[in-house]
Formats: C-alpha cells, structure tokens, sequence
C-alpha cells in the first residue's frame, strides 16, 4: 500500500541567456527519498503567507543573487503537478510547480545565500543548450519541463 507524505507546492523561475541556453540546478531529492538526482529551474518551496509570484522572486535571489521585482514577471508559463514516487516503493509525495520565464545575459549564480540543504543537495549548476540536454537523457523535474522545453525554446 502506498503512502502519501507531503504535498509541495513550488515556485521557479526558467532563466533563459541569449543563446536559448536555460540555467538548471542538478539536485539530490531529500535523503528519506531515496531518488537520483534531477535537474530543475532556480526555486523552492511556496512559504505560509506567500503568492506564487512572492516566493519566485525571493527563491531566485537565495539561489542566484539576482534582484528582480514581481512586476518583472510575466503570468506563469508552466503550471505542473504530479507525483514523485520514493525510493521504497511505499512512500510519495505530490507536487504543484509553478515556473516563470525570465530573459537573462548568462553569469554565474551567487550561491552564499544557499540553505544548509542546499548546500548538501545541489550538485552542479550548468547553462543548458536545450537540445543537449534534451539528448543526454539527464532527469527533469518537473517531468512536464522537457517538453515544454523541446516546444518553446528554440536550439541554436
């Protein structure tokens, strides 16, 4: 029988250069998950009190340094929900991802303003030509982003 742990609702931001590049996070899930690591937009977890719009802009500057304003953000351009299967078989939990879109030149994030899982989980960090990562068969979170992707983003 399954188990269903937590429910996350997250919000992102797909940073995107003038190459079409896009910047991923390569993560670890959570240790009790038991998953391989994924790469995913700029963001995090939706605090009590916080718009979608709220927790993107504050989620972008932890991970990356850039200062931006929610009125420098567009309606969102994915909304994706699902579920994450554990390790074990038994345990899940579900998600709701809501991930803007926002044009960049490319730099290199500041990575001080990292939680202690943070620091932990994020393995690498990387501007993605699109179809290279397309073709190299990496995970994407959410499982809904490498289509949206493949469709939106023109390969230079």
């Amino acid at each position: 029988m399954r188990k269903h742990v937590k429910h996350r609702p997250t919000a992102r931001i797909l940073l995107i250069n003038p190459q079409n590049e896009v910047l991923l996070y390569k993560t670890h899930f959570d240790p009790e998950v038991e998953l391989p690591p994924r790469w995913l937009t700029p963001g995090g977890g939706i605090d009590d009190g916080e718009t979608e719009l709220n927790a993107a802009v504050r989620e972008l500057f932890e991970e990356t340094g850039m200062i931006i304003q929610e009125s420098d953000l567009a309606e969102p351009v994915l909304v994706a929900s699902g579920t994450w299967l554990w390790g074990d078989g038994i345990h899940s939990h579900t998600y709701t991802d809501t991930i803007f879109r926002y044009q960049v030149e490319t730099f290199i994030p500041d990575t001080s303003g990292f939680t202690k899982d943070e620091l932990r989980d994020v393995l690498e960090i990387k501007w993605w030509n699109v179809q290279e990562l397309l073709d190299s068969g990496e995970q994407l979170a959410p499982h809904e982003l490498a289509d949206w992707l493949r469709d939106n983003i023109p390969s230079n």
